[in-house]
Parts: structure tokens; C-alpha cells; sequence
């Protein structure tokens, strides 16, 4: 009989000076997610090969008014937007509570004092290929309804490219309405070179010279977006939605500086209740020797073979 893969799980594994993560590997990749802080998935890797996501070991920190700095760490983070000087900056620099079902780990925070909110993840990896999924939850435990919307940040690691799909073009003749809002901050310079603008896709390249910062959101209806570097893509997937989102209407953002660079989702807004709660769903893929070609014409049949290879996440 052909032998049949199992899913490794490990429970207190050591990674960059934090004696305690979670290791969950396949036959193609491995995830560490920290439980001496986050809830964050730190690591996403190819076996035996480098991190995707951004390694930021603690320093100094962003300083809060909760009476400890909040750190970057990288990997990936549960916030909620819209963002905001001092309530998004909760600092999450406490061990956190985790329970294993079968190939599920679930990570989940202590409430937050400010709001009374209590972030949690729930990530699968079965025992063949690279799927991730990642189920991002908000529990409201606080008195009062509290308006959010659910923001899912991955922190890439440098040296690598944001890709993002374009709405489809269609010509003035078929079409006169607008298809989506581009949603530019105070900061965003769209004649910046890291900045790639083409009829299918845009690209964000990361440039660890360049120290200005930039961003920008929008919707998409296309329900992905990934990172290449050398020659490995990160996708990753998630729900289209209807109704109202924050930051005049995005589902999708990303902002790079001199240290990394962040995929970003958010759901819709969404009022909790008291004991209620919310949820937004990622699922993650990564590509090893992916075949680039030349130009943006191979980049983007490269993209168009890899989404073919994943799922939409239904809503």
C-alpha cells in the first residue's frame, strides 16, 4: 500500500529568542505560529527553505498608553480597522491561550482592556500541499455594540514584489460607471518607482533603500493577491463581499517601507453585538520554481497558472 502523508504538529518549538511556537508541517510546508505572543503565525516556509514573511525581532517598540510598547514581530496579525493612532496598537506582547484539533490550532488573545475585544485565529494545514486556512474571529465582551471591520495583515518578507489584480478591462463604449474605488493616504506618491501599473495587474515592489512609506487600498472582486520573491509566490485568497467597508470602501490594502512589505484584507463592517462575534477567512498557497518569464506578460501568465491552482473562499 502507498504510504499516506501525515501532518507533523509540534508544540513548543524555539524561533528567533521565543522558546514557544506552535510547528505545523506537510509534505510541502511548514507554519510556526508564536504562543508567547499574538495571536501571529510567524513563519510560512517551503520545507527547508526561507520564511515568506517578514522576521522583525522586538526592540525598542511603538510606544502605547496601555503601559507597554507595541512590536512589529512581522508574520501575520489580527487587526481592526479603520486604524487608529491608539486603539489599533493594542499591544500583543502576552502568552496566549491555544488548543489542537486534529489539524486545526487555534491561538486566541486575553481581552483587550480598551475596547473588550478578544482576537483569535483558527489555522488548518492537512497533511498534503501548501493550503493554509486561516479563520480570523473578533468576539465583542465588552457592554456596548462595537463597528469594526476585520483586518488580516501579512508581512512579507523583504526584497520581493506585491502583485495585485486590475478590474477587467472593458472599453469606454461598453461601459461608463466606475467598477472600483483606488484609495490613495496622505503619504502615497503614485510616481514612486516601486509603483508598476499595467492593464491586468499592479505591482508594489519592496526596496529595503527606499524609507518612505506607501500605501494604497481598494475593492476587489478578482479575491486574491500575492507576493513574489526570487522565485516563490505567496496567494492568497479570500471573500468578496457586499455592503459597506471602512477606508472608503476597501476589501484590499497594501503599504511597504525600508523594512517589509504588508498584504492586507479586510471584511466588511460589521456591528458586533455583546457576546457576539465576527469572522474573516484567508486561505494561504505558496509556489516554489515558479517560471516568471520575461516582463509583465510573464508575470502575469504565471499568476493566471498559480490561481488556477487555488480556491475562492465563498463568503
Amino acid at each position: 500500500m502507498p504510504n499516506t502523508p501525515s501532518q507533523t504538529m509540534d508544540l513548543h518549538v524555539s524561533y528567533l529568542g521565543f522558546p514557544n511556537h506552535v510547528r505545523l508541517a506537510s509534505d510541502a510546508v511548514e507554519l510556526l505560529l508564536s504562543t508567547d505572543y499574538g495571536p501571529r503565525i510567524i513563519r510560512y516556509a517551503p520545507l527547508g527553505g526561507d520564511n515568506i514573511l517578514a522576521e522583525l525581532p522586538p526592540g525598542q517598540g511603538q510606544p502605547t498608553p496601555f503601559g507597554e510598547p507595541w512590536h512589529a514581530y512581522g508574520g501575520h496579525r489580527l487587526w481592526h480597522a479603520p486604524e487608529h493612532p491608539e486603539r489599533t496598537y493594542y499591544p500583543d506582547n502576552r502568552p496566549i491561550e491555544v488548543t489542537t484539533d486534529g489539524d486545526t490550532v487555534t491561538l486566541v488573545q486575553g481581552i483587550e482592556d480598551n475596547t473588550r475585544l478578544r482576537k483569535s485565529m483558527r489555522v488548518t494545514l492537512g497533511a498534503r500541499g501548501s493550503e493554509v486556512r486561516v479563520v480570523h474571529r473578533m468576539e465583542n465582551c465588552g457592554a456596548f455594540d462595537v463597528e469594526l471591520a476585520l483586518w488580516a495583515l501579512t508581512v512579507m518578507a523583504p526584497l520581493g514584489m506585491g502583485i495585485f489584480p486590475q478590474a477587467p478591462f472593458q472599453p469606454h463604449t461598453e461601459r461608463l460607471t466606475p467598477v472600483r474605488p483606488l484609495v490613495l493616504w496622505p503619504y502615497t506618491r503614485l510616481h514612486d518607482p516601486r509603483w508598476t501599473f499595467g492593464d491586468r495587474l499592479f505591482l508594489l515592489r519592496q526596496d529595503p533603500e527606499a524609507t518612505a512609506p506607501q500605501k494604497i487600498g481598494f475593492y476587489s472582486e478578482e479575491g486574491w493577491i500575492a507576493y513574489r520573491r526570487e522565485d516563490v509566490l505567496f496567494v492568497k485568497r479570500y471573500a468578496v463581499l457586499p455592503g459597506p467597508h471602512a477606508d472608503f470602501g476597501c476589501n484590499t490594502e497594501t503599504f511597504t517601507n525600508a523594512d517589509m512589505l504588508e498584504l492586507e484584507t479586510l471584511s466588511p463592517l460589521v456591528r458586533i453585538t455583546p457576546g457576539g462575534w465576527a469572522e474573516h477567512e484567508e486561505r494561504w498557497y505558496l509556489f516554489t520554481g515558479v517560471d516568471f518569464g520575461e516582463g509583465m506578460e510573464g508575470m502575469e501568465a504565471a499568476i493566471e497558472r498559480a490561481i488556477r491552482l487555488t480556491k475562492p473562499v465563498d463568503g
